[in-house]
């Protein structure tokens, strides 16, 4: 089941053709008025959305309650211990991934379960590796349970990714993998989750969203 609801993705993010198909119109129609050079630069942007907006099919290396793969592709900039008391009520370790503007920016479940919980919160556009980003630029929270453990993702918009588009909805079910939102244009996701869990990664490592292990829980190997 976890492989056919990969396989109904498409290759392109949703919101990728709102922009692309337009695009491609556009140009079609200002090669036809020989305007060649305005129709090439049109054709070009399409190129660089259709590029930017893929959605690559992924298979999680490992699956399982006790493995929680990368959310996002990209680099790991920080693994720290610290609390989390809004949703996670607790001692946490977060793992940080920045998402360059050449990463794929589809967002997926870290772990199999229930979407117990959403915010949204307005903030600053600073950039995405900047001090503190997590409290201060526009983000979006999403909560999920497996097994009775709960694993927080935070979507963090940056200088460039002004919009944060939720796929997923609370209550809803989730395979591990499977998309649950995207940030466009560079951005940065966080993943918390407690103590029960260790991670698995270092600093500095990249990694792939759906594939990546990041965290075993104590005593899975």
């Amino acid at each position: 089941m976890d492989r056919e609801k990969r396989l109904k993705e498409p290759f392109i993010a949703r919101e990728g053709l709102r922009i692309i198909v337009p695009s491609l119109v556009l140009s079609a129609v200002l090669l036809l008025g020989k305007f060649f050079f305005l129709a090439a630069l049109v054709f070009c942007f399409a190129l660089f959305c259709l590029y930017f907006f893929r959605n690559p099919r992924r298979r999680p290396v490992e699956v399982g309650a006790g493995v929680l793969i990368s959310p996002a592709d990209g680099t790991v900039i920080d693994v720290s211990d610290m609390a989390e008391e809004e949703f996670l009520g607790g001692d946490v370790t977060r793992i940080a991934i920045f998402m360059s503007p050449t990463d794929v920016h589809v967002n997926r479940a870290p772990c199999a379960g229930r979407v117990v919980s959403m915010k949204h919160v307005a903030g600053r556009f600073a950039m995405a590796f900047g001090k503190d980003i997590e409290l201060k630029n526009e983000r979006n929270f999403i909560l999920f349970e497996n097994d009775g453990d709960r694993i927080l993702i935070v979507q963090i918009a940056g200088f460039l990714a002004r919009r944060i588009i939720p796929y997923v909805k609370p209550d809803q079910r989730v395979t591990q993998g499977q998309a649950v939102g995207m940030i466009a244009f560079g951005s940065r996701v966080d993943i918390y989750f407690c103590k029960g869990y260790e991670p698995v990664v270092n600093l500095h490592a990249k990694v792939r969203a759906g594939s990546t292990v990041l965290a075993r829980k104590k005593g899975v190997q």
